[in-house]
């Protein structure tokens, strides 16, 4: 037997690897997919009145919630980051899930009916989407997307009580440390009460009071901004402590941005600056924030990264 004879019988072993899913069809097959469809659309209809009158009517008329139509984009971004890992576990449904969901919804309904509390309610809805996902799939994945799941929390707006209590001590702050700054101009004196700022300009005597409303209190620019540290923390590549440390300048840099902006709009008032004073321009100011909570973040995550340097081992 000749040896082309013998190397065309011989079979060839090639090495490779199991292409993995580009799209979400290749990811969850058909049945799945009905199957989930079918689920979500019962969800929704149970919670139909909560979402839409509660959250979703908040985020088109309440500005300190806005930002509530953008988390659910980042979490379905989140789990599409761990599709390569979603694609190697076989799902294996949990009946803890169902526990779990028999609980979220007895959560809604006892504060629908007898409590009438609405953000409980809410909140329950995030507990069922969990539920749902630890039943059919199992603990492996709901391992993964506990998080993205979970980040749904902070489209949910806090009561009005909260709210208010939550933002005075921010507005006193501000008040505060605003009235500070503003005194070191020239001619200028000032004093605070409460959340007001009472100047007087010597050489022109000129008086006013600068009232730091709810929308220069820090809150919008807080809960925005915790949402934004929050999904950097989860992107980044970083060791946990780092995570949970970007996670909590989140609010020191919230309140940075609201003193600088509530300073600047007094400074618009001691000169009557009335052009600056409100409508569009004041809004802009607003948004003028945000490059500067950014450069903050990457300042952050600079000195976290050159925190600890590590020095290559010698060799022997």
């Amino acid at each position: 037997m000749s040896d082309s004879g013998m190397s065309s019988q011989t079979p060839t072993l090639t090495a490779g690897r199991r292409r993995q899913p580009r799209t979400w069809g290749e990811l969850i097959p058909l049945p799945a997919r009905l199957q989930i469809a079918i689920i979500s659309l019962l969800l929704v209809a149970v919670y139909r009145i909560t979402l839409t009158d509660q959250v979703v009517y908040r985020w088109i008329n309440d500005p300190n919630w806005s930002h509530g139509w953008l988390v659910p984009l980042f979490s379905i971004y989140f789990i599409s980051t761990q599709r390569t890992k979603l694609a190697g576990i076989t799902p294996r449904p949990s009946w803890v899930g169902l526990i779990a969901l028999v609980a979220a919804m007895a959560t809604y309904f006892s504060f629908m009916v007898v409590f009438r509390y609405a953000y409980p309610q809410a909140i329950s809805f995030v507990i069922a989407v969990f539920a749902i996902t630890l039943l059919l799939a199992g603990w492996r994945v709901a391992r993964i997307v506990w998080f993205p799941i979970a980040f749904l929390v902070m489209a949910i707006p806090l009561p009005d009580f909260y709210y208010v209590k939550v933002t005075m001590p921010l507005r006193k702050l501000a008040s505060e440390v605003a009235a500070v700054l503003l005194g070191m101009l020239p001619n200028l004196e000032v004093g605070t009460s409460g959340v007001t700022i009472d100047y007087f300009v010597r050489n022109t005597a000129h008086v006013g009071v600068l009232n730091v409303e709810e929308a220069c209190s820090g809150m919008r620019l807080m809960m925005a901004f915790v949402t934004l540290g929050l999904a950097m923390a989860y992107l980044g590549q970083r060791p946990t402590w780092q995570r949970i440390v970007m996670v909590l300048c989140c609010i020191p840099i919230a309140l940075i941005c609201n003193i600088i902006r509530v300073t600047v709009t007094g400074i618009i008032h001691v000169y009557e600056i009335k052009s600056l004073a409100s409508g569009t321009p004041h809004e802009l100011l607003g948004l003028a924030m945000l490059p500067i909570a950014l450069g903050l973040f990457a300042l952050v995550g600079w000195v976290l990264r050159n925190l600890f340097v590590e020095e290559p081992q010698e060799e022997a």
